[in-house]
């Protein structure tokens, strides 16, 4: 069959939704592939990025990961694949995906930053500040995320009383993500005030002192 034919044939039957044909070939039932012209390691590598792109679960990801590993795939190689297709399945996406890859991997990012923050002078004031931001940002996106939610639980053709709660329940998170990212402006800007002023002038101390 020519390559022209068969890119026909393949087009084909998956028009016709060929079940059949998409696990033989694309080893859908957890086998390898089967007649892809791609070599293994490509095919796993772009099942991987489609998994990362779609939101799978991190089941899901942490297998495929394992399965690239077992077919020679390079971490570096896979760490690749989230930098390739952050474009266009989005920022999100690829930050959700990467502690699941990571940990397929046996690299503990947890562990990893909590080193780093041992490794700083945790009891300087900027220090604090950084994780300070940090929890208030997780926060910030925890309370967004929970009013997408209640928005498309509201829109999803519930009860109308059902979907009063809905938006209330969206409506007190977003109030309190909105007093959230002003606390946190209020302090980072006294921080920057503070920088910026500095120390005391010698000259005010030892006029301080005549």
């Amino acid at each position: 069959m020519s390559q022209t034919a068969r890119f026909q044939e393949t087009l084909r039957r998956l028009a016709i939704i060929d079940e059949t044909f998409v696990e033989e070939a694309a080893g859908t039932c957890l086998g390898p592939a089967g007649a892809l012209t791609l070599d293994p390691r490509t095919a796993l590598l772009l099942q991987l990025g489609a998994l990362v792109a779609t939101g799978a679960s991190p089941e899901c990801l942490q297998w495929s990961t394992g399965r690239a590993m077992a077919a020679g795939v390079a971490d570096d190689e896979i760490a690749d694949v989230l930098l390739a297709i952050a474009p266009v399945a989005g920022i999100g996406r690829v930050f959700s995906a990467a502690p699941e890859v990571a940990i397929a991997l046996g690299y503990d990012i947890t562990a990893a930053l909590e080193e780093l923050d041992d490794r700083s002078p945790a009891d300087t004031e900027s220090a604090q500040h950084g994780r300070g931001g940090r929890e208030s940002l997780n926060q910030i996106v925890n309370s967004l995320f929970h009013v997408s939610l209640s928005l498309h639980a509201a829109a999803a053709g519930v009860p109308v009383d059902a979907a009063r709660e809905f938006i209330s329940d969206a409506l007190q998170r977003l109030d309190q993500a909105i007093c959230e990212i002003r606390r946190h402006a209020l302090i980072s800007r006294d921080q920057n005030y503070r920088v910026e002023s500095g120390p005391e002038h010698p000259e005010f101390g030892s006029n301080s002192t005549r």
